[in-house]
């Protein structure tokens, strides 16, 4: 099978674009990486294919399109599309990954490597301020997923070498908008900064950081909102609207509700991310954040929680809403 092969394969299987890059090691994004601070949020990333995998030959990048969310109404909170779309290309990979082992091949879908510098091998676009990677076809709209596979390269191609009628304009947009001030001309270069580092990570989100989360259970957006190469070309598939969620659907004092809060939203952006106590963690976040004196009888429960950020982010909540009272 070659490139062309693959990424009529990967279409089939739902995704937008599909390419190969090499797999060389990702030397420049470690050491950027390792010189940050470290978070959970990148535990999983590796730098070396063909260390973790000698049969690799290269990777294939898979780009899986999606429309933006619609900002929450009064009382809802905000869950990105990037997570529901996440969720899908997944899935998706594994469709892929089971088919291209039926032909023959050696591959493996969803393996954690820098993404947009491997769609920068592959030539699938630029890379912006805002560290995100913008694509001809859909701006910035994009989950990316990486898959190991046997196939051979027959040639390397160009970074960046997609074409794009207008490259990052550097308007600075994305870097004054950001609310955790965490981009600068150079990029994502204050990681601990950036909000959607911290959300439904089940860890203790730094204080200075909380308020600026406003509404949004999972996901920020806003650097992608005010980015003026949002380039939007969806015509050849359709999307599934994502669920909409309030925030008294997670703070409530009866567990059967919650559960089915969690459940739903489990199906929206898998499992994993979607853990019971990470979701308690970033609500009562959200809870105090409103402002809302009706939330304080959940939030007491949950201060005698026994998972740290839970505990930790619904003191915080109460303390905030009381002052609010005063």
């Amino acid at each position: 099978m070659d490139e062309s092969a693959l990424s009529a394969l990967a279409l089939e299987c739902g995704f937008s674009k599909a390419a190969l890059c090499h797999a060389d090691a990702f030397t420049q994004e470690k050491d950027i990486v390792r010189s940050q601070a470290q978070l959970a949020e990148r535990r999983q990333l590796k730098f070396e294919p063909l260390a973790d995998l000698p049969w690799v030959k290269s990777l294939a990048v898979l780009l899986w399109a999606y429309r933006p969310a619609e900002l929450p109404a009064a009382g809802s909170v905000f869950v990105d599309s990037y997570y529901f779309a996440s969720n899908a290309a997944y899935h998706a990979a594994k469709k892929l990954e089971d088919a291209l082992t039926a032909a023959g091949h050696r591959v493996q879908s969803n393996v954690s490597y820098p993404a947009r510098k491997a769609a920068l091998r592959a030539g699938l676009g630029v890379v912006g301020c805002s560290s995100m990677l913008i694509t001809p076809e859909y701006g910035s709209r994009v989950v990316i997923i990486l898959m190991a596979t046997d196939i051979e390269l027959m040639s390397r191609k160009p970074e960046g070498s997609a074409r794009i009628s207008q490259t990052c304009l550097a308007c600075g947009r994305c870097i004054r908008a950001c609310p955790g001030s965490a981009l600068t001309e150079h990029g994502l270069t204050h990681p601990e900064k950036c909000l959607r580092n911290y959300m439904l990570e089940g860890t203790i989100v730094p204080e200075e950081i909380r308020s600026r989360m406003s509404r949004s259970l999972v996901g920020c957006d806003v650097c992608q909102r005010v980015c003026p190469m949002q380039l939007c070309n969806h015509e050849e598939k359709e999307e599934a609207e994502p669920a909409s969620f309030l925030l008294d659907d997670f703070l409530t004092a009866d567990p059967s509700a919650f559960s089915r809060a969690a459940a739903r939203l489990a199906e929206q952006i898998g499992r994993n991310a979607a853990r019971p106590q990470r979701i308690r963690a970033q609500a009562a976040l959200l809870a105090g954040n409103s402002g809302n004196p009706a939330y304080l009888p959940v939030l007491k429960n949950w201060a005698e929680s026994d998972f740290p950020a839970v505990r930790e982010h619904a003191l915080w909540a109460i303390k905030r809403i009381e002052q609010e009272k005063k």
